[in-house]
């Protein structure tokens, strides 16, 4: 347990304010600011961003591709003067606490404790956790322990007598007792009681988050009714999700999985990972099913996982990333197989892993050439793998006849959109411009001066059409919303510049603000920074849980002011321009509406006087 002699309590204000921070019972946010300054003060948010994330550093920041959206061109910025980061593609900002939630899907404390480990800070969380978080919490726990009751229940079902035809299935399919047993299979009977077996232990609430039952005319049925139970886990051994598969022929889809819950997401889950993670050989191969995980690891080959009936995701490449650096494709042979690994290939591959790709001949799947060819030469295919880049021209070229200029032309616009824009390293990108001068018969000179000039076409369109959005979002943005923008930049002003600038510190006060939440959370703060304490950026947003603030602040803080006198003028537009206007128009509306002249006249008055300032009157 941490202690810390006389201890500011100097959150103590901030975590009152209702609209903007998380709600902490007396009592909790003591040891919560403690952990908060701590971990805060010890952690550089470079270091945990790159745990997940390739930087780039870029003048004083690093810039990345955002881990929270698809994009090319790296919109993702990370701030070590103000430890935040923000993505001017989707919006998402904050600080080394929020990345961590998104990242991982934890709540704020649990967040808090993995940078708390890292940071080799040892506290009781126990006392740290929001009410809120205890909550979720037990629920999750609730959820696991109902996992598992289903697991077992399950497991008993496969090996009955009146279940007989799905042990059959499992014998057929090749599956060997200590396999099955090894990866927990188990069967889902029709007509079964394990919604009234669970009713007596759980509450209906739970059983329901746990999205295992449909209902149906007022009963509850397993959506896994008639099929053979696949149990999903996560890294830790923990059963929190089911993928099913129809026995026979009579029921569709053929494959069904349990939906997303708050202990279950499919594109954040890797079948087989638990086990493939122990494993010592220095790369993951990657398949698309149950059956082919299965099959493999069988056959001794124990470094497989696979995707669940979805697209691989950033999420799942950064899961990859967190035990090993490589990795080998190795799905469907059919179209789809090939799409779907072109498609894989680049997340992968831009997030930072060395990717491979083995192609499977004469068989659909891994499952099914394991078993018509054996292991050694399921081996040899991984052994003579293709670099994902090398696979990828090599597809794109089969495509075209090289020697008809009308599909040269073609195929060297696919290869520059294909191949050399998605390369961010320029050592790699020059060896695949070598390979496209001896492919096409162009001097390499040639390709790199139209490459640079189609590169740049394509920046200054995306610079456009970010723009355009910008422009459209503001002049979207209702007179509230505008007036709220414009307070939360003041705000973000102020914090960055109030303990380095007297003058800056008292030439706010509240009366600049004109939304209450905001004009509360200045106050907070402003006593906070009189007393003495030096608030930093990265704390003033550790408890602020709006997202639109969240972005906002950390949209315009991302920017920064270099000098005092730029803060000061940023400061005076905010205050006379837009702000202070929108609001007194709107406030001579409501006086107009009510019929109080006098109050109309008054605000008439004000509005003369900013506009003269405005215009150096």
């Amino acid at each position: 347990m941490i202690f810390i002699k006389n201890a500011k309590r100097y959150f103590k204000k901030f975590v009152e304010i209702k609209l903007n921070c998380l709600k902490k019972c007396e009592g909790e946010h003591n040891v919560l600011e403690r952990v908060v300054e701590q971990v805060l003060s010890k952690i550089d948010i470079v270091d945990v961003v790159s745990m997940y994330v390739p930087l780039k550093k870029v003048g004083v920041n690093f810039r990345a591709l955002c881990p929270f959206h698809q994009e090319r061109t790296p919109s993702f910025y990370v701030s070590p003067a103000k430890q935040i980061f923000h993505c001017f593609g989707c919006g998402v900002g904050g600080n080394a606490i929020h990345f961590v939630m998104r990242m991982e899907n934890l709540t704020f404390t649990e967040a808090l404790k993995v940078l708390a480990e890292k940071a080799k800070i040892d506290v009781d969380f126990t006392q740290a956790q929001s009410s809120r978080d205890k909550a979720l919490a037990k629920q999750k726990e609730e959820l696991i322990s109902l996992h598992h009751d289903c697991l077992e229940y399950f497991q008993r079902q496969l090996y009955l007598r009146e279940n007989i035809d799905a042990a059959r299935y499992v014998l057929k399919r090749g599956i060997k007792k200590e396999t099955a047993k090894q990866f927990g299979l188990g069967y889902c009977p029709y007509n079964n009681n394990l919604y009234e077996m669970l009713s007596r232990k759980y509450s209906k609430e739970i059983i329901d988050k746990s999205g295992i039952f449909i209902e149906r005319n007022g009963k509850n049925y397993c959506r896994f009714e008639g099929r053979l139970i696949f149990p999903i886990f996560d890294t830790m051994g923990r059963v929190i999700g089911f993928g099913g598969r129809i026995i026979d022929d009579s029921q569709t889809p053929k494959y069904m999985n349990s939906p997303d819950t708050l202990i279950f997401s499919k594109s954040k889950i890797l079948y087989g990972l638990n086990i493939a993670k122990s494993s010592k050989e220095k790369d993951f191969v990657i398949v698309e099913g149950y059956m082919d995980v299965i099959s493999l690891h069988q056959e001794g080959i124990d470094n497989v996982v696979g995707v669940l009936g979805t697209a691989l995701t950033q999420d799942h490449s950064f899961l990859l990333r967190r035990y090993k650096n490589e990795v080998v494709l190795c799905l469907d042979s059919d179209q789809a197989g090939k799409n779907a690994t072109f498609r894989t290939a680049d997340i992968l591959y831009q997030s930072g892993l060395m990717v491979k790709v083995m192609e499977l001949e004469n068989a659909k799947d891994p499952d099914e050439f394991i078993k018509k060819f054996g292991k050694d030469a399921f081996l040899l295919k991984k052994q003579n793998a293709m670099f994902v880049i090398d696979f990828k021209v090599k597809q794109i070229s089969s495509n075209y006849d090289l020697s008809k200029s009308d599909q040269k032309f073609k195929f060297i616009k696919e290869y520059f959109e294909k191949i050399l824009m998605p390369i961010t390293n320029e050592v790699e990108r020059q060896e695949y411009v070598r390979k496209l001068s001896q492919l096409a018969q162009i001097d390499e000179e040639v390709i790199l001066k139209e490459f640079t000039k189609s590169e740049n076409i394509k920046l200054k369109r995306l610079e456009s059409i970010q723009h355009f959005r910008e422009v459209q979002q503001k002049s979207n943005l209702s007179e509230e919303e505008r007036i709220k923008k414009n307070d939360i930049d003041l705000l973000s002003i102020y914090v960055e510049w109030a303990n380095k600038s007297e003058s800056i510190k008292n030439s706010v006060t509240e009366d600049d603000f004109c939304t209450e939440d905001i004009k509360m959370l200045f106050s907070s703060i402003k006593n906070l920074i009189n007393e003495g304490m030096e608030l930093t950026y990265s704390m003033l947003l550790t408890f602020v849980n709006d997202e639109k603030i969240l972005s906002e602040l950390t949209s315009f803080s991302s920017k920064g002011f270099e000098t005092e006198e730029a803060a000061k003028k940023a400061i005076d537009e905010l205050k006379t321009n837009n702000n202070k206007m929108l609001w007194l128009k709107r406030e001579m509306l409501e006086a107009q509406k009510r019929g109080d002249n006098e109050k109309v006249l008054r605000l008439q008055t004000q509005i003369r006087r900013i506009k003269d300032r405005k215009e150096g009157i």
